[in-house]
């Protein structure tokens, strides 16, 4: 009960919630919110101070200044307390003539929306500008050849990748994940498409049959990863590509929660799994902005040509 009081004393605050409504629409300095609040600096940061406290707010330095803006991964409880006292304060005068004098500043001052974000555009939403349409673009590019998915679950991903691919097996040990996947490959009718089901350990495939094969979020749900990888790379043709997309070392029990028989894997791990392949490539995305904050790291490799009894 003391965190929804916490959340209420927090939002009871009129000139709290008039930044938090500013703070909606645009990230800003505590000058810019001074400008438009005409309140004085100790006051403006005093209050986000409480607020990047509490959670609902953070700041990233810009210069010499830093930008404050909503957090997305802000406690659910928080966030929605917050939600529903901006849509039943949206339309109060005082608000709607905070964001007048915003615009208005904005103007006065001519930067473009393109011009204020140059720098941090990667952390801003901009209408159609998502992670996934961007993959749905450049996924158009590739080339999967036969492909298999090791872990496919209920084939959540085949849509994205049977139209690059010249067939995909997906491979999956529970009966109720393949179920559901073959009705998905039935409805979606997606000729191209077959379902197995298989351990990783253990692929129902003869070896150099495939050009691709992937572990998307699937190797730390892998009895035995190395033997997986081995046999990943037993089933690649000369010239085949592995992709493995996991979750890099952690210490956060909650993945068990998700059934998770590994936190994680070092990329010396992954690397070693993989010798047998060439031409590694290792990449770590920035941790996760929700809590725990797991971060993904991404590892290919290319398995090599055979080599012939003269050259051995």
């Amino acid at each position: 009960m003391s965190a929804i009081g916490d959340s209420l004393r927090l939002l009871g605050d009129e000139t709290r919630l008039r930044v938090l409504h500013l703070l909606e629409t645009e990230p800003l300095t505590v000058a810019e919110l001074q400008d438009v609040l005409d309140l004085g600096q100790s006051s403006i940061s005093g209050h986000l101070a409480k607020l990047k406290q509490a959670g609902l707010i953070h700041d990233l330095p810009e210069g010499s200044a830093r930008r404050y803006r909503i957090r997305e991964d802000a406690e659910g409880r928080l966030r929605g307390a917050w939600s529903s006292v901006r849509d039943l304060s949206r339309q109060e005068p005082q608000f709607a003539a905070d964001s007048k004098r915003l615009a208005e500043q904005l103007r006065t001052r001519g930067t473009s929306w393109v011009d204020r974000v140059a720098g941090s555009l990667h952390r801003e939403y901009a209408p159609g500008r998502t992670w996934e349409s961007l993959c749905h673009g450049l996924l158009l590019f590739a080339h999967f050849g036969r492909c298999v998915d090791v872990g496919a679950g209920d084939g959540a991903m085949i849509e994205l990748i049977a139209p690059q691919a010249e067939s995909l097996v997906c491979v999956d040990p529970s009966e109720a994940m393949v179920a559901a996947g073959m009705e998905r490959v039935k409805t979606l009718g997606l000729d191209c498409v077959s379902y197995v089901m298989a351990p990783g350990e253990d692929l129902p495939l003869a070896d150099a049959s495939c050009d691709s094969v992937l572990f998307l979020q699937s190797l730390q749900y892998v009895a035995d990863p190395a033997k997986a990888l081995g046999e990943a790379a037993r089933a690649l043709a000369p010239g085949g590509r592995l992709l493995v997309v996991t979750l890099l070392r952690h210490d956060f029990a909650e993945a068990e929660r998700y059934g998770h028989r590994h936190r994680g894997f070092s990329i010396d791990e992954l690397k070693r799994w993989t010798r047998v392949l060439a031409e590694h490539r290792v990449v770590t995305l920035p941790a996760e902005t929700r809590a725990p904050r797991f971060q993904t790291v991404i590892v290919t490799a290319v398995k090599g040509a055979a080599r012939s009894k003269k050259a051995r």
